[in-house]
């Protein structure tokens, strides 16, 4: 197959370049920047530049890997060029305002297949001097799907990240998506980018091991693309972090009130959390 990737940052690099490491599919890259490109072509992340006022019309998969607004301005461009049959994967880290364009899209191209992606892997740095070939392998992928009845494009597209080596696939609505992805993804790197704010972060050398790694790696960050981010999804954001609120509210006061019974029952109960949490990632990996 043909597969075009529009996007060659962190993500579509990744993906670019474990398309060519995994598959004999033919790789097409395109991406604003043309420094991006060259190093792009150094990595082995494509065979041939991806026109995309001309070339995107014989590709088979087109994956957009870039920013939310810009994908839909993508998607508006490439749409009317794209063949009958191809399938377009978007790769945003936020589905709903993505899935509503495709829907409008779908409209027009009912020919088209048109899937949200979300690859649940990343790194705290960005670009495509930081992609990998393996970033998105044993990595689940999330599908959100415009036409969860188009059994045969949803087949091919599950076959194609299997392929290309994601371990795990979950079909999900755009909202529970962007429901879930606000807890596990979202409110960790506002959390951390809070905690990392403390005046002691200049000080901790020598007094931190794998608990503050651990809290402050999201920290690092692209400050732009999370903003956007945070900001087309920030209803469900917003829940999470006053959840958040009021359960270290409910630690503060065990604490300054002295009440060891609470404050154990408290941390007894996150144990189990996180013991089911486990549970559960081993049985779906199972």
């Amino acid at each position: 197959m043909k597969i075009g990737v529009v996007g060659l940052g962190l993500i579509g690099g990744s993906l670019a370049r474990q398309i060519m490491r995994n598959t004999e599919h033919t790789v097409y890259a395109y991406d604003i920047s043309d420094e991006v490109l060259k190093k792009g072509a150094l990595l082995n992340a494509y065979h041939d530049i991806l026109d995309v006022d001309a070339d995107v019309i014989d590709v088979d998969i087109l994956i957009i890997a870039v920013n939310p607004r810009a994908t839909l301005s993508t998607l508006d461009k490439v749409v009317p060029r794209i063949k009958s049959g191809a399938i377009i994967v978007d790769c945003a880290g936020v589905k709903k305002d993505v899935i509503k364009h495709m829907e409008a899209l779908k409209e027009v191209r009912p020919d088209v297949f048109f899937v949200g992606g979300h690859p649940m892997a990343g790194r705290e740095f960005s670009g495509v001097s930081h992609s990998t070939a393996t970033l998105f392998e044993k990595a689940y992928i999330i599908l959100t799907p415009v036409d969860m009845d188009d059994i045969g494009a949803l087949g091919r597209i599950k076959e194609f990240f299997k392929e290309v080596k994601c371990e795990g696939i979950t079909l999900s609505s755009y909202a529970k998506h962007d429901r879930i992805i606000a807890y596990t993804s979202q409110l960790a790197h506002v959390v951390s980018s809070s905690y990392i704010k403390n005046p002691m972060h200049k000080e901790h050398v020598g007094y931190s091991a794998g608990s503050f790694r651990d809290l402050t790696r999201v920290a690092k960050l692209n400050p732009a693309m999370w903003t956007e981010l945070f900001m087309a999804n920030k209803e469900y954001l917003i829940e999470a972090i006053d959840d958040l609120e009021a359960r270290i509210h409910e630690y503060r006061e065990a604490i300054a009130s002295g009440d060891e019974k609470q404050l154990m029952e408290l941390l007894q109960y996150g144990t189990e959390c996180k013991e089911t949490a486990d549970k559960l990632a081993r049985r779906k990996d199972d």
